[in-house]
């Protein structure tokens, strides 16, 4: 059973990473969504490292951390880039391609 608070949330962090899993497998035609799954995936493993350095007070995860932030904004980027070029190409944004 789960002992304490820290318990649930390293458990709630594990299951926001496989809801992005199971996403990213699910919508392998849509560009956007996968964008948004990895960058659910990569925040849960954001959430797992800040509850991994409150429980351990390691410095260098505060370093990790920033360096997965800068990830998660140049992927934010490649996202709102995308969308711009499917406007300016086709006077619409298309989600679907079948």
């Amino acid at each position: 059973m789960l002992s304490n608070i820290n318990d649930f949330l390293y458990i709630y962090s594990f299951l926001l990473f496989l809801i992005s899993i199971i996403g990213i497998i699910f919508n392998f035609k849509n560009i956007f969504f996968i964008l948004i799954f990895i960058e659910l995936g990569f925040l849960s493993i954001n959430l797992f490292l800040i509850f991994l350095y409150l429980k351990t007070n390691i410095f260098e995860i505060q370093i990790l951390l920033i360096y997965i932030l800068t990830l998660l904004a140049l992927e934010t980027a490649l996202g709102l880039s995308l969308l711009i070029f499917f406007f300016k190409n086709f006077n619409k944004i298309i989600f679907f391609y079948y």
